[in-house]
């Protein structure tokens, strides 16, 4: 068996030249694009842990190997290449081209000439100063705003994940999420991660992630260049804290500030705080901070968001609110592949001229996304005295579909109490919007929703969240709305029905 793939093998129009590096989920190659003659660098998944090669270069799994894991890893790693796909970002490595073959699957990007940071730190005796540190991760930064900005993380930033090119700029590369989310247990979790470079959320499948999460990595990382070393690691330094004993990571800033520590020391002990809160919340902040200017612990972040990172076999939990009759049951029944829980008793006075029954603590189906994922969807009882059951059913949801009703008096005014009375859920998670009723109700438009939500809830650039015109009769139309939420959550989604 052959660990990689031989040097002039020929993958679609590029020819191996060389092998870059390798680890326990890849290998990269120096290729020849045969009809343009560019130079390329190749990315093929390869989990040596469950996989190997035979002789004629293709990727099997080992004897005992799960079939579906590895599968499910594979498209994991497709996701990786979507996503790097996406941006065009001079301090992110692009990618131009993903494929499969050989029973594994590759991406290309561009090759520059250069060398990891890790390799930088070797040859400079393992250390950099602060000004060279405050270049390289100027840079760093400014291509990961990119990332959170599309509710992405990196997940695996460290010495080794950052390029720097021959003309000293610098680039992020090696994506770690897809790594990160393969694993069923706890403990093969953990051992996906680097320790000393890894916040403590990042230990648990069920984290609180978020930009903070990676910044934590890039003050690990500049940890790293400056003192040699990297922080202890965040698990253990929560271990001795909850025995009692003090945090045993040491400031940098005391270390080296020399009594008078610079923005960028005193960022990198903000970035090393245990707690996610205690952090920067988004990249903007940091950079505030190493421009001397940290912001009050009251600034909201400006880019932040809480990551719901994807494992196999994941399983979302999916609200479905709004009023009375809009539809949350028949939207229930039109998605659900495994039959629906209904709560309904009969109606009291108020309602029953618009429905005989009612549901008064959720009703509940299923649907299936795709091998590997799984939608819990719960609707939320519409009359406002079960209101105690919407903050028991809105934990551990990932998002919130909102149905409205074009029919009632004042469809706006509905659509303002629910996102008001969800404001929290929606805060940290996303919201999609379906309108109900519209053929024989046309007014509110779906320009008025628009222009409503573009003025109460619109981003930086003015955009509000989806809104869009349903029958909660129809599958495609509800199919629509949970694809919607989901790309919202994780752009490499992909589902397996049309």
């Amino acid at each position: 068996m052959i660990a990689q793939l031989p040097i002039g093998t020929q993958l679609e129009e590029y020819r191996i030249e060389k092998v870059l590096g390798s680890g326990a989920f890849g290998v990269t190659y120096k290729g020849l694009d045969s009809n343009l003659g560019l130079e390329v660098a190749i990315k093929e998944f390869f989990p040596e842990s469950i996989a190997e090669r035979n002789s004629d270069g293709h990727v099997v799994l080992q004897a005992g190997g799960d079939v579906d894991l590895y599968n499910w890893c594979r498209e994991r790693f497709l996701d990786e290449a979507k996503t790097l796909a996406q941006f065009r970002h001079h301090n992110i490595v692009r990618v131009t081209r993903f494929f499969q073959t050989n029973g594994t699957a590759y991406f290309v990007m561009d090759f520059e000439e250069g060398r990891s940071l890790q390799e930088v730190l070797k040859e400079s005796n393992g250390l950099l100063g602060e000004e060279q540190v405050g270049t390289v991760f100027q840079q760093v930064l400014m291509g990961l705003a990119q990332v959170h900005q599309r509710k992405y993380l990196h997940r695996d930033i460290k010495p080794g994940n950052i390029y720097i090119r021959s003309d000293g700029s610098a680039a992020l590369l090696d994506f770690g999420a897809a790594r990160l989310e393969m694993s069923g247990s706890d403990k093969d979790f953990v051992s996906m991660l680097t320790p000393g470079y890894a916040p403590l959320e990042q230990y648990a499948a069920d984290g609180h992630q978020g930009p903070w999460s990676d910044l934590y990595a890039i003050g690990a990382t500049m940890h790293r260049c400056l003192t040699g070393k990297a922080p202890i690691a965040s698990v253990e330094r929560k271990k001795r804290i909850s025995s009692g004993h003090p945090d045993p990571y040491r400031s940098i800033s005391q270390r080296l500030g020399q009594g008078n520590p610079s923005p960028l020391l005193d960022t990198i002990d903000w970035m090393l705080c245990l707690e996610p809160g205690a952090r920067p919340q988004s990249v903007a902040q940091a950079l505030e901070g190493l421009k001397g200017q940290r912001p009050a612990p009251s600034a909201e972040s400006t880019d932040g968001f809480v990551y719901q990172p994807r494992q196999a076999l994941r399983s979302y939990k999916i609200l479905i609110a709004g009023p009375v009759g809009v539809g949350k049951t028949t939207a229930i029944s039109t998605l659900s592949d495994s039959g629906v829980l209904t709560t309904e008793q009969r109606a009291s006075d108020i309602v029953q001229s618009r429905k005989s029954q009612t549901t008064v603590a959720m009703d509940y189906g299923t649907l299936t996304v795709s091998d590997s994922e799984r939608v819990h969807l719960y609707g939320i009882p519409g009359q406002e005295r079960f209101d105690f059951m919407w903050e028991i059913l809105q934990q551990g949801a990932i998002g919130l579909l909102l149905l409205v009703d074009n029919s009632r008096t004042a469809p706006l005014n509905d659509l303002e109490f629910f996102l008001k009375s969800f404001s929290s859920l929606i805060e940290n998670t996303a919201v999609v919007i379906g309108i109900n009723r519209t053929d024989s109700y046309p007014k509110p438009s779906l320009e008025d929703y628009q222009r409503f939500l573009r003025e109460r809830m619109g981003d930086a650039e003015g955009n509000p969240p989806p809104v869009m015109e349903v029958d909660p009769r129809s599958r495609e139309d509800m199919e629509t709305m949970v694809l919607s939420l989901l790309y919202l959550i994780d752009p490499g989604l992909e589902p397996d029905h049309e």
